[in-house]
């Protein structure tokens, strides 16, 4: 999972693809544990609701004070054997907001 610009500046993104949706999940949280504060989900075509999955499983199970910055649909023009193809994207960026003090504490 590289690190992808995004206005300038250098954001964790988490590219969805076949896998399962856990697998990204499991690399969120990993990011997230690690002390990372901010990152992007991305997925096109037919991951879009894997991408939306994880999403949903990430602020369920693990983080409470996620919080989707917004969702971005895109389109990327792929070329392939057929020649010129427009895919529909999904870009939805994540971020942990502090903890209400009194639940630090626990």
């Amino acid at each position: 999972m590289p690190d992808d610009q995004v206005d300038g500046e250098s954001v964790f993104t988490v590219k969805v693809g076949q896998k399962k949706v856990w697998a990204y999940v499991t690399a969120c949280v990993t990011y997230f544990n690690r002390g990372g504060k901010r990152l992007v989900i991305r997925a096109r075509g037919e991951s879009i609701t894997k991408a939306v999955d994880a999403t949903n499983a990430l602020k369920r199970s693990f983080y409470k004070n996620l919080v989707v910055e917004g969702i971005s649909l895109v389109e990327d023009q792929v070329v392939d054997e057929k020649g010129v193809r427009t895919i529909s994207a999904i870009e939805i960026p994540l971020s942990l907001e502090p903890a209400p003090q009194e639940e630090q504490g626990r």
